[in-house]
């Protein structure tokens, strides 16, 4: 996913790695299938990714950090990634180089009003905002992606509820303002989250995203470096698999991370098939691991309302209520 930074203070339209917060929402003109709305999201577990990405974003920032240090840094990184061959590292590059000149656009826009600027009461503020976009570019500088999903999701549902997201701004501006208070005794977190193997496939898969999707027709839609050339499938189009390069289609994704669990599902090479033949599980049970299947595409559910897909776009982290309020996909517990 590329993104831009925008031309203004990051407290309210932090960048174009997400839709930009500030912008009210239009009317309704007709009957629309509910949404969940940023409130209603935000109050949930399956909220707490996005909850930490606005907070980070929106949080007072530090001071004395270097952004344009922080995105050389991260870009030479990803060069050192590209030479070797990693997958998602080109597109990742090319993310925050773009995120880069977004931030600088965004440094040079206050420094031409500070510049033009002849008043002493708003230079202070002028001022303020200058260090805030500096500051968020250094955030935006160590985002992996999926902390830029996660932003990118907070401030789509912030679009959809202003309101709410008025509040969850006044409220950590408020935490901010307060005078620290002791430590709370800590307790012991009940065990919670996937079992040890079934968390190696998702952290499998989670290293996995930018790979290229190569179609259902490849040879090497199972993780292997591609031959660059060019495989259709009957009713889908054509896709490259990109010489060198480590692919997947949806299934192909599948069977690969659960290999990593110790679970082999490479007799169910289709999404066809794992609907037919893998237990099935109710959509409001599912557990990290859980397949949500229909015939033609499967995703993998990996807790916190997310779940993991090769699509069209490449391996990415999506929102899984798409698919668990799709009457055409079912739920399925491979192993």
């Amino acid at each position: 996913m590329h993104s831009k930074i925008s031309k203004s203070s990051p407290r309210h339209a932090s960048s174009k790695v997400a839709p930009r917060a500030a912008a009210q929402a239009q009317p309704a003109k007709k009957a629309h299938v509910a949404r969940p709305r940023f409130g209603d999201e935000m109050s949930t577990g399956r909220g707490s990714a996005l909850r930490a990405a606005g907070r980070r974003a929106i949080s007072a920032p530090a001071t004395g950090a270097d952004y344009l240090s922080a995105f050389e840094k991260k870009i030479a990184a990803l060069k050192r990634d590209v030479a070797a061959g990693k997958p998602g590292a080109q597109q990742e590059l090319a993310a925050v180089i773009e995120d880069r000149q977004g931030v600088q656009a965004a440094v040079a826009d206050v420094e031409k009003k500070i510049a033009a600027n002849s008043d002493p009461s708003v230079a202070a503020e002028l001022n303020q905002k200058l260090a805030e976009v500096k500051a968020f570019g250094v955030k935006v500088a160590g985002m992996n992606p999926t902390e830029r999903q996660n932003l990118k999701n907070f401030f789509r549902l912030a679009k959809e509820d202003p309101a709410a997201f008025k509040r969850f701004v006044d409220g950590i501006k408020a935490q901010e303002a307060a005078p620290a208070q002791p430590a709370a005794p800590v307790q012991q977190a009940a065990p919670a989250g996937a079992p040890a193997n079934i968390q190696a496939a998702i952290d499998f898969g989670l290293s996995q995203q930018g790979a290229p999707y190569v179609g259902g027709a490849s040879p090497f839609r199972f993780g292997t470096p591609g031959d660059g050339r060019t495989y259709q499938m009957d009713g889908q189009k054509p896709y490259v698999s990109p010489k060198g390069v480590i692919g997947y289609d949806c299934s192909g994704l599948m069977v690969t991370m659960l290999k990593k669990a110790g679970i082999n599902i490479s007799n169910l090479g289709s999404s066809r098939a794992m609907k037919s033949t893998l237990p099935g599980v109710d959509k409001n049970q599912l557990q990290p691991g859980d397949l949500l299947v229909k015939n033609g595409h499967v995703a993998m559910y990996i807790g916190d309302g997310k779940m993991i897909e090769s699509v069209p776009g490449g391996v990415k982290v999506s929102d899984a209520s798409k698919y668990i309020n799709d009457a055409a996909y079912s739920g399925h517990r491979p192993g």
